[in-house]
């Protein structure tokens, strides 16, 4: 028997997974719009794409067939997994350990640590502002091109000198239990056993997931004679260092959507950018860009910049990421390498030359192929053997490419400048997908009656599930109705998305669908008031309801006493808007 998933750990894996990039890996999609769309896996839709994959709803769907799911359903239905060996493939790609019993202690712990992190940021932040320190490190970072408006949006902090200052500082804010959790902000001497701040005298650069979390945190020396210079958080179950982007997060959350990314070297490079209105750089953690960044920087754009130094450690940063960045392209993907001036970084450039020559610099960057074939062929002259060596060389890289049209392309390119026809190494076909046979079967779909104001509700609720706390929608709660089943489920999980929505509503996933894919007209910041005046509208219309009823009751003389008192309130309650009918029956009763 298949050990017992835990909600907790699956919630987290969905979280973890983006399925723009799972189902691209398997069949290549093309953005329009606001989703990505495919030629169904599932049903024979001819030469027109209905297949859809949702960025935003992390949820895949066909307009023809129908066929629908998250990141675990399409595993489940394109490779004819199990839902056991879809949760272990998935949990391989994040990096992350199944749980091997049904307990959700891990869940809470992670949740803590995420909740310690954000109390350390505000600790860190804090301290940049106290007298001394904020003289101190502020000047370092407007030096380096860093404005006031970037330092606060950042939420850039300072750890102060001494050993124990954030330790004490938690002490006096948390019990003795939450002192106890394992966040990695804190070490225990094997000498006397006393435990001591991680961060000490340095720089601080929160560490945020692409849900906007704290999960781990950078430091960076002020003193140049300190060592090491910069220092990032442990590895943990909620922080890996090879998987995380900084300044991603700033990204997302910008409502200015960015067509490409440009990958620099470190913190205050992605920093000075922002400071001059370049808000689409990012940073790895201080390691080498991995296939797992390139996944994710190309699930948000078409286009990425690679920025280096152009020294000899430059050069070869960029050769390691010429051969990531081939493992995970793809046709409609581009890739860009951009080289700086020798003793140049962002912020001296951008001081010397500004943000609009910055800019053109980054336009007329070299594209892969010209940066590919330029790094290969300058090691070799025009002799047979070394065309040979070339040749060899070319397809040993080319081996790291997955099967697509550009691929072909570059072949095709490559045998013109050696002069030599080159015979490309076929790879093994895409799996074929499941005919319809294998397809899970659907679930037969419950027919639900709402009104247009409550599916409105369901629809705002669908987008921003937090809101379902507000206590004016207690009015469903009255009921029993898809509507207080709905509501109470949303108030009984955190961080809901939407197809762990579907997934608990199984017979009525299409219904939440079609609502989902219905245009919602209403704002984000305009969702809660919106809420509130339905809530208030659906009452109005429920007493009117009522009142005609009773009206109509009294009218055939089949009204009960009770009937009647409740009658008299309503008519008393709409007093001032009584019309001379109901001003003559509110006088009989």
């Amino acid at each position: 028997m298949a050990a017992f998933i835990p909600d907790e750990f699956i919630q987290r894996l969905l979280d973890e997974t983006d399925i723009v990039s799972l189902v691209d890996s398997h069949i290549p999609l093309n953005k329009k719009g606001k989703d990505h769309w495919a030629l169904c896996p599932f049903c024979d839709d001819g030469s027109k794409p209905s297949f859809s994959v949702s960025q935003q709803k992390q949820f895949y769907y066909c307009f023809r067939c129908r066929a629908s799911g998250n990141a675990i359903g399409f595993l489940m239905n394109y490779q004819s997994h199990d839902f056991q060996g879809a949760i272990e493939i998935l949990a391989n790609n994040a990096g992350l350990e199944i749980p091997k019993t049904g307990n959700n202690k891990n869940y809470e712990k992670n949740k803590k640590i995420i909740d310690l992190n954000a109390l350390a940021t505000d600790f860190y932040v804090k301290n940049l502002l106290k007298d001394g320190n904020e003289s101190k490190v502020k000047n370092y970072l407007l030096n380096r091109g860093i404005n006031e408006e970037t330092i606060k949006t950042f939420q850039i902090g300072f750890a102060p000198e001494g050993w124990d200052n954030l330790s004490t500082f938690f002490k006096k804010n948390l019990d003795s239990e939450a002192q106890k959790i394992d966040a990695g902000l804190f070490k225990t001497s094997e000498k006397n056993n006393r435990v001591y701040d991680v961060f000490r005298n340095r720089i601080i650069f929160p560490i945020k997931s692409h849900r906007d979390q704290i999960i781990g945190f950078g430091g960076r020396v002020i003193d140049s004679s300190d060592n090491p210079k910069y220092l990032n958080s442990s590895d943990s179950e909620v922080f890996k260092k090879g998987r995380e982007l900084y300044g991603l997060s700033e990204i997302l959350k910008n409502k200015k959507r960015v067509n490409r990314i440009i990958v620099v070297e470190g913190y205050t490079d992605v920093l000075s950018l922002f400071s001059n209105d370049i808000r689409y750089a990012v940073a790895t953690l201080g390691i080498a860009t991995s296939k797992v960044h390139i996944d994710k920087l190309f699930t948000h754009v078409d286009e990425i910049i690679f920025c280096f130094d152009g020294d000899e450690a430059g050069v070869k940063a960029a050769e390691s990421a010429l051969n990531t960045g081939l493992s995970g392209l793809r046709d409609g993907k581009k890739i860009r390498f951009m080289f700086l001036p020798q003793g140049e970084d962002p912020s001296s450039l951008l001081e010397k030359e500004g943000k609009e020559q910055f800019e053109k610099r980054i336009e007329n960057s070299k594209v892969l192929s010209e940066y590919l074939f330029e790094n290969i062929l300058k090691k070799y002259d025009d002799s047979i053997e070394s065309k040979a060596s070339a040749m060899k060389e070319f397809l040993d890289t080319m081996k790291l490419m997955p099967s697509s049209n550009f691929k072909k392309i570059l072949f095709q390119e490559f045998s013109k400048k050696l002069g030599v026809e080159l015979e490309e190494i076929r790879q093994p076909e895409r799996q074929r997908e499941p005919d319809a046979s294998t397809k899970k079967n659907l679930v037969k779909e419950e027919k639900i009656e709402l009104d247009k104001i409550s599916k409105s509700i369901i629809k705002v609720l669908l987008d921003s599930p937090n809101l379902s706390s507000l206590p004016a929608l207690d009015i469903f709660l009255e009921q029993d109705s898809f509507m207080a089943q709905f509501l109470n489920f949303l108030r009984s999980k955190e961080n809901l998305t939407f197809p762990m929505i579907l997934q608990a509503f199984e017979g009525k996933k299409q219904f939440l669908i079609d609502l989902a894919e219905d245009e919602n007209l209403i704002a984000p910041n305009e969702s809660k008031d919106y809420l509130i005046q339905a809530v208030n509208f659906l009452r109005k219309n429920d007493k009117e309801n009522l009142l005609s009823q009773l009206k109509e009751k009294y009218e055939n003389d089949s009204i009960s006493d009770q009937d009647k008192i409740e009658l008299k309130k309503l008519l008393m309650n709409k007093f001032d808007d009584l019309d001379e009918l109901e001003l003559m029956l509110l006088k009989k009763i």
